[in-house]
């Protein structure tokens, strides 16, 4: 028995965050509609790379945070060492944004910047919206829709992480939804799309509410410190006011 897990578990080893790097998106000047896509609110926060695992059992893994630039993140947030229970899984590599949001959902990037600086505040959330790597198999050829298929199936939403919605081919009307909620923008990713690490590519495009946005940064701002034990529930309650079917299809 002892052999068998011992096998599982090297089956399950994952890639060193620092080697791996998020696929980035091209920015366009205004949203669109397409067949081809899956549409996505985009907060505007801190790109960011999860590692949990290799476990003996799903949900025990321990976490590791890495930004766009492989930075280790995991000693500054500690309110997401225990995020490997929202995934049912032994070993599993997100893709996603780490934000801080105010008390109506919008992303606070001064509040955000003092967080990963080391400093306290209220509580960060990581918004998922890929997997790469899933029990000791890689995800990365596979195409958008069967990655965010298998994101849904293994993470269970909580205080501290929520799997971003998506819809097909309605971009322009989520698009002026967003704008309309404070959202930052959209993220149009193509549905057949494989992951290309490191790679700046067109199969991905978002599309900023505001010039001065970024898909990959956050600004410094002078903000209230405070607490906050359900960081995702006002991302939850804004996505509520989105009036769209935010289902994946």
């Amino acid at each position: 028995m002892a052999d068998q897990l011992s096998l599982r578990l090297e089956a399950d080893q994952l890639p060193e965050l620092p080697d791996l790097r998020p696929m980035l998106p091209r920015p366009l000047p205004a949203p669109f509609d397409s067949d081809e896509h899956l549409f996505e609110p985009w907060w505007g926060g801190e790109r960011a790379l999860v590692m949990i695992g290799p476990s003996d059992l799903p949900g025990m893994g321990e976490v590791r945070i890495a930004d766009a630039e492989g930075r280790d993140l995991t000693s500054r947030l500690p309110e997401l060492a225990g995020m490997a229970v929202r995934v049912a899984a032994r070993s599993a590599i997100l893709d996603g944004e780490l934000v801080v949001v105010d008390a109506s959902g919008r992303a606070d990037s001064g509040e955000l910047a003092r967080r990963l600086a080391g400093e306290g505040g209220r509580a960060t959330a990581f918004l998922a919206f890929d997997l790469l790597h899933l029990d000791g198999r890689s995800l990365l050829s596979q195409p958008l829709v069967r990655r965010r298929e298998a994101l849904r199936r293994v993470l269970r939403p909580g205080d501290e992480v929520v799997a971003v919605p998506a819809i097909a081919t309605e971009g322009i009307a989520l698009f002026e939804a967003a704008v309309a909620q404070g959202i930052a923008g959209v993220l149009a990713r193509q549905r057949s799309s494989p992951y290309l690490a490191g790679v700046r590519s067109r199969l991905w495009r978002y599309v900023a509410a505001m010039p001065e946005a970024k898909a990959t940064t956050a600004t410094t701002a002078d903000t209230e410190a405070g607490t906050e034990a359900t960081a995702s529930a006002p991302v939850l309650a804004l996505i509520s006011r989105l009036p769209l079917p935010l289902e994946d299809a």
